[in-house]
């Protein structure tokens, strides 16, 4: 049975225990959910599964809580055959997996373009992005997305971050929360760098500071390097670049009709298009 209509999709079928476990199922165009079926039904039970897609999601009980507009909300129930929900046992490495299509009516803004060549700071070795993360409700968490396209995609960088604080590298200080070497060789095809921080390390943060800088000739490029290339020389780029930063998030609604996000983990298997959650 399928209700399809512009507020609400809903659909109700009986199928096997095989049929879903270990197995993403499609309830919707876009949507899909990976179910690692952990219960005491046998592959050979029949089982109903009710699934909802709502493209806008509710509000919770709480007025202000969440912005969930342009927000998209999923709904799944597994029964067994006297109509009872069965529970999924969920661990870190069997989880539930939510791709959750975006809102088509989200507008992606374009990227800011930087003329880093016309930079220049004797005193630092990066040149800084301060990227706002705050959350008006401290329980609720959210990943950050950080988008690069050098003008020149010949080129490599380094780049480095820091929570609620400036980073800082060269050979007397290391004072940064991670790093990242964004080499030519594993660009993507449209020539963007991403850079991807869950919402577990987010949690409780107010901003990062990121900086990038760009590798000199002699600097060998690798994503198998263990430690970061430092230099005290001064940042100087030849060529300009765009940036783009977002945040995503993944929320269930509580038993009090309140968003939140305890137990979720935004995936970095996400796009523009698509937020995926793990639980």
């Amino acid at each position: 049975m399928t209700v399809n209509t512009t507020s609400v999709f809903t659909s109700l079928k009986k199928t096997l225990v095989s049929s879903l476990s270990n197995k993403r199922i499609s309830p919707f165009e876009g949507a899909q959910i990976h179910l690692p079926l952990s219960s005491n039904l046998t592959e050979s039970d029949t089982i109903s599964v009710w699934s909802m897609i709502q493209p806008l999601a509710v509000a919770s009980a709480t007025p202000g809580q969440v912005n969930t507009s342009l927000s998209t909300m999923i709904s799944l129930s597994i029964l067994d055959s006297h109509g009872k929900e069965i529970s999924i046992h969920t661990d870190n490495e069997h989880p539930m997996e939510f791709f959750i299509p975006r809102d088509p009516n989200l507008i992606v803004p374009p990227m800011a373009l930087y003329n880093a060549t016309l930079i220049h700071d004797a005193k630092h070795q990066f040149y800084f992005h301060m990227i706002n993360i705050t959350q008006s409700n401290v329980n609720l968490t959210v990943s950050l997305h950080i988008e690069m396209r050098p003008r020149n995609r010949s080129l490599n960088y380094l780049m480095i971050f820091r929570f609620d604080g400036q980073p800082q590298l060269n050979t007397l200080i290391n004072n940064i929360d991670d790093w990242s070497l964004l080499c030519s060789s594993n660009i993507s095809d449209d020539g963007i760098h991403k850079y991807f921080i869950n919402n577990n390390r987010t949690a409780k943060h107010r901003f990062v500071i990121v900086g990038l800088r760009e590798l000199n000739t002699s600097e060998v490029c690798s994503n198998k390097s263990l430690t970061p290339p430092i230099t005290d020389q001064p940042f100087n780029f030849s060529a300009n670049y765009e940036l783009r930063t977002f945040t995503s998030a993944c929320y269930y609604l509580d038993s009090n009709n309140n968003w939140q996000s305890d137990g979720l983990l935004v995936s970095m298997l996400f796009s523009l298009l698509l937020s995926t959650a793990i639980y």
